[in-house]
């Protein structure tokens, strides 16, 4: 049934509330000063509030759940690439040079004995020849060739059995 409206935009409710509700009413007015309509509209209002919050919030939830976790993961992510990085420039970085100066000084001791055992092959050769005679010298040097070459192909060969065993 169609209410009446009112020049002002407000419509006449007629409804029936219990004793203790009408009294707090009464008691509001009293202490506060402000009319029965003024008091159930801001009810009203406030419920409407309530209300349509609820169902915003159930709408909008989703939504800014699904932001957050949006946000979360672009953070971890940035978090992960700024540890990587961090890792690389703490940890890597000096493990490299570590194990290149490593690398470097392992080569050149490499070079220095190869070089000294060039120097002592000839000092030797030079001194069994000038002792025992160059032909024994260049004897006792491919014997001593062929001596070493079949321990190295031996050595090898034993280490392969036992890894294969």
């Amino acid at each position: 049934m169609p209410r009446k409206q009112s020049t002002n935009g407000t419509v006449q409710l007629y409804v029936w509330i219990s004793v203790e509700a009408k009294q707090y009413l009464d008691e509001r007015f009293e202490r506060e000063g402000r009319h029965l309509y003024e008091q159930i509209e801001d009810y009203i209002r406030k419920d409407m509030a309530a209300h349509r919050g609820e169902i915003v919030e159930q709408q909008s939830l989703p939504v800014i759940s699904e932001i957050m976790d949006t946000t979360l993961r672009k953070y971890t992510a940035q978090l992960r690439a700024d540890l990587r990085d961090d890792m690389r420039l703490d940890i890597l970085e000096p493990m490299k040079t570590v194990s290149r100066n490593g690398d470097d000084r392992l080569a050149s001791l490499i070079v220095r004995v190869m070089r000294d055992a060039g120097i002592l092959r000839r000092l030797l050769y030079a001194l069994v020849a000038k002792t025992f005679g160059s032909e024994f010298a260049a004897e006792a040097y491919e014997n001593a060739k062929a001596r070493s070459g079949q321990e190295l192909a031996a050595r090898t060969t034993a280490r392969k059995e036992k890894e294969a065993e």
